[in-house]
């Protein structure tokens, strides 16, 4: 072995090792980053789940043979529960509600759940498990992480006196909420409210909202904070997302089929008069929203008395004559924006079709010729898409909510 040869390979092995000493999940040859997390493959090696820690607490006997964290509510025999970091959850931590199984009682244990979410919600546990078709206004007014089987679904038929909303956080509650179907029904106002005088932080991902046609839309914010991942937003008549006086960071979202000819707005209303705080607008698609002939269908923006810069977006093909976006304080870059003529001033701004896969249908996903494939911004680190494909699939990222992955 020559000299240099032995430095070369010095030099590789102490790279290799400074990846390891400065990420604890280097995983070498498992992606293009060589990343990994205990999560996704990265625990100690095992023949059983037994055999696995609390943090990674399933043995994947078909991959590798190593400990990794729960990627589903069946991963977790005892609780039932798979928690966002990968762990599965103590069942003393959990209130279950279940619905039509369930009858409320004050147990709402994995085994007798409750049959409504109020009940449940009413035992302070930190995690809410649901299951099942509910049909009630929920109030929250304390820190909680909501988890929901596939298929969950909330609405609210039954309307008393009172705000016809479905889901309201109030105080400075933290609230998340994941994998939750909020559905509205006829005569409903909202369906996510966070009322003016409050400062609650609440998180929204991988939700779907529809069927909100009163006058709050689906995600009516008037104070706290509004996170949006990962989510679908559509067919809703009064409108997708309200934000007056609060702060956001929506991503990875699909904004669509919102509003209607009467509605104040279509796709998203910002009335920020202020624009201190978290103001993110990143990697979502905004089409086919509908809004009163005067105002923008697409976003909205009005009042900002400060520059807030919009990124990776698409607003295109919502239904309006004019402009699809509004407000000079609102400012874009590496988005695909539909303008009668030109396109919107900012750094990789493009006004080109981007070929979703069938807007009538409601397909908003790229199709393999889109223009968009590979145009946001490449200094972004956004690295995965609204469906969880890795970000990017291609020569860079893809602007909107979809990246484009190949059959």
């Amino acid at each position: 072995m020559t000299t240099r040869f032995r430095i070369a390979v010095m030099s590789l092995l102490l790279a290799s090792a400074c990846l390891k000493k400065q990420n604890p999940y280097y995983c070498q040859g498992l992606n293009p980053d060589n990343n990994c997390t205990e999560r996704d493959g990265g625990g100690p090696s095992c023949a059983k789940s037994s055999e696995c820690p609390a943090t990674t607490p399933v043995c994947d006997l078909v991959t590798d043979k190593r400990c990794r964290g729960c990627r589903s509510h069946q991963e977790c025999p005892d609780s039932q529960t798979c928690l966002p970091d990968g762990s599965c959850a103590d069942p003393a931590n959990v209130a279950y509600a279940s619905n039509p199984r369930g009858s409320d009682n004050l147990m709402c244990g994995v085994m007798s759940p409750c049959a409504t979410i109020g009940a449940a919600l009413a035992l302070q546990r930190p995690y809410l498990k649901l299951k099942g078709m509910f049909d009630e206004a929920v109030a929250i007014d304390r820190d909680v992480t909501v988890l929901s089987d596939p298929g969950t679904t909330l609405t609210r038929t039954n309307l008393l006196a009172g705000p016809h909303n479905i889901v309201t956080v109030t105080g400075t509650s933290t609230v998340k909420i994941y994998d939750l179907a909020i559905n509205g029904s006829l005569g409903t106002d909202a369906g996510v409210v966070l009322p003016a005088g409050n400062a609650p932080s609440v998180t929204l991902s991988h939700v779907t909202m529809t069927g909100h046609n009163g006058s709050g839309g689906a995600i009516l914010v008037a104070g706290g904070t509004i996170n949006v991942y990962r989510s679908t937003i559509s067919g809703n008549m009064g409108g997708g997302i309200s934000i007056t006086m609060a702060q956001f960071d929506i991503e990875n979202t699909f904004i669509t089929t919102n509003g209607n000819a009467q509605s104040l707005y279509g796709g998203i209303f910002l009335n920020i008069p202020q624009a201190d705080g978290t103001h993110v607008l990143n990697f979502n698609t905004i089409s086919a929203n509908v809004a009163k002939i005067d105002a923008a269908p697409g976003v909205e923006c009005v009042l900002v008395d400060q520059d807030l810069t919009f990124a990776n977006n698409i607003v295109y093909k919502n239904a309006s004559s004019g402009d699809q976006v509004n407000g000079m304080h609102c400012l874009w870059s590496y988005s695909d924006i539909q303008i009668s003529t030109g396109m919107v001033i900012g750094a990789g701004n493009r006004n080109e079709d981007p070929l979703f896969v069938n807007v009538n249908g409601g397909n908003f996903h790229l199709q393999s010729s889109s223009p968009v494939i590979n145009k946001a911004d490449q200094a972004s680190t956004l690295d995965i898409d609204i469906d969880g494909d890795v970000r990017p699939q291609g020569a860079g990222r893809d602007m909107g909510a979809d990246e484009y992955k190949s059959p």
